[in-house]
This record gives structure tokens, sequence and C-alpha cells, in this order.
């Protein structure tokens, strides 16, 4: 986000909305629930209110099997210009849960939640906490809104509260934030609240509610479960919540500490317990901020239709749209309600460059020697969302495996130490400005994906095509698909690898449903159909191939004695090589044998028979032939295995268990070195390879993880997404 004005009003907060919640009570998933009258879900209200009242930015907390989903559904807000973006909650966290306990399914809790979001915040100032299955209402956003422009001195944190039986359902025992107030105003503690309901029989609350009539206590438990006995018109906090950005160090010790006690495999980390605890202990100062009625919430099926009443009845009386995303939400009102408190809004272009990595299903090392290749994008992706700045710098932050890092455009030349991820950025911003781009403007931004990183699905060039776009996008520059791969494969030999182009092609021109046939000198892309009825299926071995230190030496080694075993047979291309006629052919083949050192001489021949495997098995998938297909896929494992010297018997033995159980083909995508596996099998047949390879190599290794074995899909290529 772009720093204010010289007025020093603050940035505009951002909206962290949790939304991985497992909805055990609801039945489903009702995070993305329609429940306003045009469809919108909670969550938008949710988004419609705060961009109202003056927030700038939205992270979305979602698991990872929700992300296509959501992304589905924001494609209506990004496209409102609301800047939004989304991190994932998982039961591992590099830092800080390395292993899940063994049955353990259940999400850490709201407190760890915060956590996972925290590489979008860290630059972002000020921010808030709601829940994505609540319905705030404006005047608690503007309320909390304008806390955070002007905390009270000391005061930390805010908690939003409403009236505890305002916020019960008549549907069953709820859980609550109950909160005690000192004197100042301030929260002295707050518990956490199990199965709340009214004690008796339930008289009527809420805005129909007998003014004079005395309300029952409401009873429930603790999560110790400790009786609760408290009065109806007790504050709850229904987890709206305000922050500032040193609130994250202390979350993560709070979190280390609750895992250092053995939590059961139930037991969560919340957030309203957490704050409570350093109120209490470290003396952390919580302020109050009491919205009066209108929270409404669904925690039971039974509670929908009253919202929905509710939220059509607003709608009616003009508080809200029928279409929450239609051009009124950057009306003039709301820009000078956001200018007056927060400064201007953002002007610079921004968006989300989103980029596919790749599975390699045929031509494996001979990219980088002019030959075809025959890959597919991969339905996994670098996402890259960023904000353009008015000066040249770049400002990036990944997870807490990749640290944050800034480099000026001017030194895009200077590298990092190897191995180091910005190596990557430097790259694409080289490449760029080699070929003669323009980059006045850099870029702020956070980076996440789920392409595996070092499996030898090209995570590496995926970032460095997001980063391109992200700085062509920026700087309002374009440059054609085609030229762009090229330039970014010579870019990205900077760091070290002296790869071939085929990576960058495929993620940038990548087509739905088919695999790409990669031509050099010149480049050219044809998609090529994939048969319906046929399954992908990638199995990594567990061992990275890092594209550093000794893999990255291996690499270079094995261009470099292609390129001599070339020259020693007194050819001038491999194209001459691979488009020989049958009989040349097995001459060229026989030469190069006789004449060529051993180590020479496989590698010749691996380069040679994998170019000429590349055109038959084109010409199997526009065929349909894919028992054909496969058994060129089997050929070219055993030539990287025992010519190439690229493949490890991890590799080796997904590959043979993948056969026995009914693939088609398999053979090691990538690099080689560790890494991935890919396999070829018929719908069908596709269950039996997969338990095999979780029976027969991943049990005796401990299990496998959502990222070592999954389906993959053609995608389409490299995209950015305008804010």
């Amino acid at each position: 986000m772009r720093h204010v004005e010289s007025d020093d009003r603050p940035e505009r907060p951002t909206l962290v909305i949790l939304a991985a919640g497992q909805s055990t009570r609801f039945g489903r998933a009702k995070q993305l629930e329609p429940v306003g009258p045009g469809g919108g879900s909670l969550l938008e209200y949710a988004v419609y209110d705060a961009l109202r009242a003056g927030f700038g930015h939205f992270v979305l907390v979602v698991r990872e099997s929700q992300r296509d989903e959501f992304e589905a559904r924001l494609r209506p807000m990004r496209g409102a210009g609301i800047s939004l973006s989304l991190a994932c909650q998982r039961l591992v966290h590099p830092d800080l849960v390395p292993l899940a306990p063994p049955g353990r399914v259940r999400p850490w809790g709201t407190g760890f939640a915060v956590l996972a979001a925290a590489t979008s915040l860290r630059r972002r100032g000020a921010f808030a906490v709601c829940n994505a299955d609540d319905f705030y209402g404006r005047v608690a956003y503007e309320r909390l809104a304008h806390a955070l422009a002007a905390p009270p001195p000391g005061i930390r944190a805010f908690a939003v509260t409403y009236s505890l039986a305002d916020t019960l359902s008549a549907f069953g025992g709820v859980s609550r934030g109950l909160c005690e107030e000192q004197p100042d105003g301030t929260l002295l503690r707050m518990t956490e609240g199990l199965d709340l309901r009214l004690d008796g029989a339930a008289q009527p609350t809420g805005e129909g509610a007998d003014a004079s009539a005395v309300r029952p206590d409401v009873v429930g438990c603790t999560p110790s479960g400790a009786a609760i006995r408290v009065g109806a018109d007790s504050q709850a906090c229904m987890g709206l919540w305000g922050f500032f950005p040193d609130i994250l160090p202390l979350l993560s010790r709070r979190f280390r500490s609750f895992l250092a006690a053995s939590p059961g495999i139930d037991d969560e980390f919340y957030l309203s317990e957490t704050v409570s605890n350093l109120v209490v202990a470290e003396r952390t100062r919580c302020g109050l901020v009491p919205a009066g009625k209108g929270w409404k919430g669904v925690t039971f099926p039974g509670d929908h239709e009253g919202v929905a009443v509710s939220l059509r009845q607003l709608t009616d009386a003009g508080a809200y749209p029928v279409d929450l995303w239609t051009p009124h939400v950057h009306a003039e009102p709301v820009r000078s309600a956001q200018a007056s408190l927060f400064g201007p809004p953002q002007a610079l272009p921004g968006g989300v460059a989103t980029a596919p990595g790749r599975i390699n299903l045929i031509g494996e090392h001979i990219d980088y020697n002019g030959l075809p290749v025959l890959p597919m994008a991969l339905d996994r992706h670098i996402h890259l969302e960023f904000e353009a700045l008015a000066h040249a710098t770049v400002e990036l932050e990944g997870d807490s495996a990749h640290g944050p890092f800034a480099f000026r455009l001017d030194r895009a030349t200077e590298s990092a130490p190897p191995g180091h991820w910005s190596n990557y950025v430097r790259a694409a911003a080289r490449g760029l400005l080699d070929h003669g781009v323009e980059l006045r403007r850099g870029i702020r931004g956070t980076v996440t994906g789920t392409v595996p990183v070092a499996e030898g699905l090209s995570s590496s060039s995926a970032l460095v095509v997001a980063s391109a776009l992200a700085l062509l996008h920026a700087n309002e520059e374009q440059v054609e698909a085609l030229e762009l791969a090229a330039l970014l494969a010579r870019a990205e030999r900077h760091v070290g690898v002296q790869g071939g182009g085929m990576d960058q092609a495929a993620s940038l021109c990548g087509q739905e449903g088919h695999a790409l046939r990669i031509d050099f000198e010149p480049l050219r892309v044809t998609p090529v159909p994939v048969p319906e009825g046929w399954r992908w299926i990638i199995a990594s071995s567990l061992t990275r191939a890092e594209k550093a230190g000794a893999v990255r030496e291996l690499y270079n080694e094995r261009r470099a004695q292609c390129a001599e075993a070339l020259e020693r047979v007194g050819r001038t291309s491999w194209l001459e090589v691979m488009e020989a006629d049958q009989a040349e052919f097995a001459t060229i083949l026989a030469g190069a044998q006789k004449s060529l050192p051993l180590t020479l001489s496989r590698r010749f021949r691996h380069v040679a028979t994998e170019g000429r495997r590349v055109i038959e098995a084109e010409r199997a998938l526009r065929g349909e032939n894919m028992s054909a297909f496969g058994r060129l896929m089997n050929a070219s494992h055993a030539s990287l295995r025992d010519d190439f010297g690229v493949s490890t018997p991890a590799l080796d033995e997904i590959v043979g268990v993948a056969r026995d159980a009914g693939a088609a083909g398999a053979r090691l995508t990538g690099a080689g070195f560790g890494g991935c596996a890919v396999a070829l099998c018929g719908a069908d047949e596709a269950k039996a390879v997969i338990e095999a390879l979780i029976d027969g190599f991943y049990a005796p290794r401990g299990g496998v993880g959502r990222r070592a074995l999954f389906f993959a899909d053609a995608s389409n290529g490299a995209i950015v997404t305008s804010e």
C-alpha cells in the first residue's frame, strides 16, 4: 500500500476475514452460503461494510482445499477494484508446527488463523479480524476504524462488543468471548464461553423484546468444562477485533506455549483466550468498542432464515443494494469518507499476478539442446499480490521459509547469496531491463503459491513469470507472450542454472485441457489436446531437487556434456541429428557410441532418442493412443536413469509401483536428482494407482502429505488480475 500524504494520516487498515472453520454444527461450508437478496454471503457483506468504513485491503484466511472455491467467489469483488488476497491456514507451519500431531484434523483455531495471515500484514499497519460467517453491521466497522486511526495512549488492541443475549441462537448453544470491563473501559479479562444459551424458558430478546422484561441469565461452560452463569446483558466479543502489528510476535510466542502444553487433537488456540492472557499476564491494554445491536450470525441451519429476513429488510430500507458489487461501491461519498480519515485511495496500478507451474510429460533435458518438448501447464500456481510503487524498488514477502527482501531496480544485476529466492525476482527485472523495458515503478507485495517447491514442477520459473507480469503491469508495459518467455528464459540463467526455455513458455502459454508442443529456434508453442478419460498423477520422491549447490552443478554439467558430445561427433545442431531418417539416425548413434567416451556416448544417445520420442508422443496424443504414449514415457525414464544419470532410487521405486498398479506409463519429470514422477493412467485405474503409491511407497516413509501426491490437470497460462 502506498504511504500516506504528508498530513500524517494513517494508512487504511486491513481486514482479516477468518473463513477456515469446518462449520460442523451448520452441516456444510457456511462461509460462502448465499444469504442476501442478491445471493451475497456474509463474507461479502463484511467486505462491503468495512470498505465503506474506510478499510483498504482484505485478507481471507481459508483452508488450502477451499482456495479455488474462494478464488472464484472473489472475482466480482476484485472486478469492483477491491484489494483482496488469500492466506491458507494449514496444520503445519515451517516455524511453528513443522509436523502435524498424529490424528489432528481440526484447524488450530482463530489465534493461529491470524498468524497464517501474518505475511500479508507486516507492512500494512493496523488491522482488524472478523469471522466470515458473522454479520457485524456497518456501525461496528466504522467505530473500530476510528479507534484504530486514533487509539488512546497505551492501547494495542480493541474488541468490539455486543449484548450477549442479542447474540444467542434459538437452535442451540453457541461460543462467545465473555468480556469483563475495567473502570477505565478497557478489558479486564475475557473468558471463552461454550454452549451458551438462555437459562430456562427462552424469552423474547433483541429489537422486539419488551424493555421492562427481566431476561434470564445465560448459562454454559468454559473450555475446561467449568460452569458459567452470566447476565443476559453481559458484553460479548463476537470475533471482531482491532490490532496493531506488534501483536503478531506476541501471538507467535503464545502459540508456542500452547503447543508445549501438548494439546489434545481437538484443542484450539482461541484468539479471545489469547488476548485475555496477554491482558492479564503481560498487561497488554485492550480497548472495548461497544457496537450496540446489529450483530447477526449463522451457527445452525435454522439461523439462516432469520439472517436472510434481516438482510432483506435492510436492503428494502436502502442500507444495501441487491447486488453488492455494482459500481456504486466506488461512489464519491465512500472515497471522501476514506480520504478524510485514512488519506486518499490508492491510484497506482496493482493486482494479482498468477503463474502456473508445469509438468513435463516427455522431453527431458533436451530443451536447452534446442529440441522440442511436450509439457503442460500445471493447475497449481504462484500468486504475487502486488501494488505499484512510485519509486523503482521491489519489496516482497513470502511465507516464513521465504522471508522479506527489497532491492532497487537499477541494481537488479546484483545477486543475493546463491539459493535465495529473491534472485528469481531479480532475474525477471533484469530480463525486462535488458530487453529495453523501462521500469519506472517498483512493486510491493506478497508471494504465495500451491506449486510444490524444489520438486521439479518449475516453481522457480513460475515465480520469474509472475514477477515479470507484475512489473509490466505496474509500469503499464506489455511484451508478447512468446517474446516474454524467451527473454525470461535467458534471464533465469543469471540465477546460475543453464536451463532451456520450456518452463517459462509453458507457464505463459498454457491452455486448459491441452499439452504443449514447444519448439525452439525460433520459439513456437502448439497446443495438443489431451484425450478425456485419462489422469496424470504427480508423486513426490520426498527428496527436494534444489537447483542450488550440488544439483545446480550436476545440471550444468549435463548441459556441458551434451554440447561437447555434439561437437565431437561433428554435428552442428541436435535438430540435424533428430530429424535424420531412420538409417542415418542409426548410423549416427553407432558412430557416437564408437567415437565418444562412455559417459558422453550415453548423454548423446539420451538426447537424440528423447527428441524422437517427443515427436512420437505428440503423434500418439493426437491419435488418442495413450497406451503408446505410456510406453514412450517408460522408455524416457529408462533413458534418464541409464544414459543421463538423473534418476534416484526413490524415483525408480515410484515409477515401478505405479506401473505395477496399472499405470500406462510413468517417468521422472523435471531435472531429476529428486523431485517428482508423473504417471499416466486411465480414470478407472487412477484410484488403484494412488492407493498402491500410498501403501507401497509413502506408508513405509511415514505417510503422504497433500503436496506429495495429487492429480494434475492442464491449466491456462499466466495472467494478471487488476485491482
